[in-house]
This record gives structure tokens, C-alpha cells and sequence, in this order.
């Protein structure tokens, strides 16, 4: 019994980072007529970046910085770029997320300061791919 609430818990859990494939090719912040989706209020995702960053850091990333790049598939992530209206080349931050396991990075850079956060040790273990994507802002 005690296995089969386990194997049941590890699906939930899959299942619910497998239901944020949906979100590839839509905007974090997604209309459709009134009702406005929230990618970054979905709580495979707030729960982990509350926990990750600051009070500050977080509302950076899910509110001031709202220019935003429509979320893209890389293997087995998701990644979003976000930046400030007119200062995309200064004010931006980067999010993805590994949906077979939900570790969070964000990337953060204010002027030349640029910091990263991750809920597993750092950056250095994401595939080449998501990190030039997630540092690549000419393109946005």
C-alpha cells in the first residue's frame, strides 16, 4: 500500500510538470477573450520561484519586467524571457524550468549585474542549449 501511494504521488506530480507542455508557444501571460492565464501564478511554477527568490526578486521577474518572449520548448524544458519595456538589453531576466524533475533557473540582470538562481545546484548542469537561450537576448 505504502508503494502504490508513492508510485501514485510521483505521477501527480509528473503529470502536472507534463501539463505545462502546453504552455510552449503561448506568452506567460496569456489572454483569451476575459479570462487571462498567469504561467508564472500556475503553482508547478510560483511554488518553487517563492521559494527560490526574494519577495523583491519575484515580483521583478512576474510583473515589472513585462515584455515578454513566448515560452519555448528546448528538450525537456520550458524557458521564457522576460524584460523591461525600452531596456530589454539591460533589464531582463530568464526562467526555465526541467519538467521531468521541476528544478527552477532564473536568470536575472540588471545593467551589467547578472545573477542566477537555482532550486539544484547552479546553472553549469543545464544542457549548452538552455543556457545560450536563457543568456541570448539579441534575439528577443
Amino acid at each position: 500500500a505504502l508503494l502504490l501511494v508513492c508510485f501514485s504521488s510521483i505521477a501527480s506530480a509528473q503529470g502536472g510538470l507534463g501539463s505545462l507542455r502546453n504552455w510552449a508557444g503561448r506568452y506567460p501571460t496569456h489572454r483569451t477573450g476575459r479570462v487571462t492565464k498567469r504561467f508564472f501564478q500556475l503553482p508547478q511554477i510560483r511554488q518553487p520561484l517563492v521559494a527560490l527568490l526574494s519577495r523583491a526578486d519575484f515580483n521583478v521577474l512576474t510583473r515589472e519586467l513585462a515584455v515578454e518572449t513566448p515560452i519555448k520548448q528546448i528538450g525537456d524544458f520550458l524557458a521564457v524571457k522576460v524584460c523591461r519595456q525600452h531596456a530589454c538589453n539591460t533589464d531582463q531576466a530568464a526562467f526555465a524550468i526541467n519538467l521531468t524533475n521541476g528544478f527552477v533557473y532564473v536568470r536575472m540582470q540588471e545593467g551589467q549585474t547578472v545573477r542566477w538562481f537555482s532550486t539544484r545546484d547552479t546553472y553549469k548542469e543545464l544542457p549548452q542549449s538552455v543556457q545560450e537561450y536563457l543568456t541570448d537576448f539579441s534575439a528577443t
